[in-house]
């Protein structure tokens, strides 16, 4: 499968950051990933984690990149603003100081570098893996030719079986 590439430009207000975080989960889906709750959860988690801290640390515009390669799908935002990504040591009370270390638990891989005038903060997600079936390995009959093709033409037997 070749990779996917889809590039979207904000102008770095934070009314945008819903509206991206659902148009990442939405061609994710458009490919024709088959997207779970829990991994589309953390690629909402995580867009909108880097994406909100270039519209507050950043400066604008903001370039989102998506990259749906074969089993992951990489978020990379580009913003105007050449430092450093800071991770700080948020308090029990704090409301804010906990993005980066959310987006590290749930990504494969995160990492920042410099990139012209600013700075490129990316992470990866693991994506589902899709199992293909064989339309003839599908359904009763299916299982029967199946097994008929592996016991050379013989009908399954009945298998119990007894777990301790």
């Amino acid at each position: 499968m070749p990779t996917l590439v889809h590039r979207f430009v904000l102008t770095g207000t934070e009314s945008e950051v819903p509206l991206a975080r659902r148009e990442i989960v939405d061609k994710v889906r458009a490919w024709g990933v088959p997207l779970d709750e829990e991994t589309a959860d953390a690629m909402r988690l995580v867009s909108s984690e880097l994406i909100t801290n270039a519209v507050v640390h950043g400066t604008g515009p903001i370039t989102v990149t998506l990259s749906n390669c074969p089993d992951r799908l990489v978020i990379d935002v580009l913003d105007g603003d050449p430092s450093a990504p800071r991770t700080e040591c948020a308090q029990a009370d704090d409301e804010h100081g906990r993005g980066l270390a959310l987006v590290r638990l749930l990504a494969a891989h995160c990492a920042w570098e410099p990139a012209g005038s600013g700075k490129r903060v990316w992470a990866e997600i693991a994506l589902p893996m899709v199992v293909e079936r064989s339309p003839a390995a599908t359904g009763p009959r299916g299982l029967s030719a199946m097994w008929a093709k592996c016991r050379g033409g013989a009908q399954p037997e009945l298998l119990t079986l007894a777990v301790a």
